[in-house]
């Protein structure tokens, strides 16, 4: 889970621990992304506080290689396959957290197989004023899809520090700056 608080300051980060309350309390039902989205979507417009948030959701399957993912008004998920391709997951986000809207936030599906790689970050890494946010997702994908695969399956936390060095280089990011990877090894050949 990746998520933020519009806003700054004390009051938002209050905010971000209550969602972050709530939603440990919701997932131990073990609902779908998409419905945890979407009660955190209630608590929060219900509370009409003027602030909103942004989250995305992504839970693996291991036993079925496959990621089930959902987000709200969040920047989406980037996944490397094990070939190195880049798919950015865009599929029909939600709105923000909290708006005045009622809303269902769907669930997305995709393979997951040994070798691959997610990126979960903050608005805060891609985006700057004079872009906007789409050419910098562009260049977390091309950063990502540059690592080897062994790289990745070495050693994941360099590899995340070399993708935020280039990303931060310029002088233009103001906002809070969060980078999740998740890299799934090859399973280990079974014993006969």
């Amino acid at each position: 889970v990746v998520g933020d608080v519009t806003g700054h300051g004390l009051h938002a980060a209050v905010m971000m621990s209550q969602l972050r309350t709530a939603l440990r309390a919701y997932a131990v039902d073990g609902s779908s992304p998409g419905r945890l989205l979407t009660r955190l979507h209630e608590f929060l417009h219900r509370l009409r506080l003027d602030l909103y948030a942004t989250a995305v959701i992504a839970r693996i399957h291991p036993d079925g290689d496959t990621l089930t993912w959902a987000a709200a008004g969040h920047p989406p998920p980037v996944l490397r396959d094990p070939d190195g391709r880049v798919h950015t997951l865009d599929d029909k986000p939600g709105a923000m957290l909290g708006i005045p809207l009622k809303q269902e936030i769907g669930d997305h599906t995709v393979a997951l197989p040994p070798g691959s790689t997610l990126a979960l970050y903050t608005d805060g890494l891609v985006e700057r004023r004079a872009q906007g946010i789409d050419p910098g997702i562009q260049r977390l994908a091309d950063a990502l899809g540059g690592f080897g695969a062994a790289e990745l399956d070495a050693d994941l936390e360099s590899s995340a520090d070399r993708l935020l060095n280039p990303l931060l280089s310029d002088s233009e990011h103001d906002d809070d700056v969060c980078l999740l990877l998740c890299h799934v090894h090859g399973r280990p050949p079974r014993q006969p």
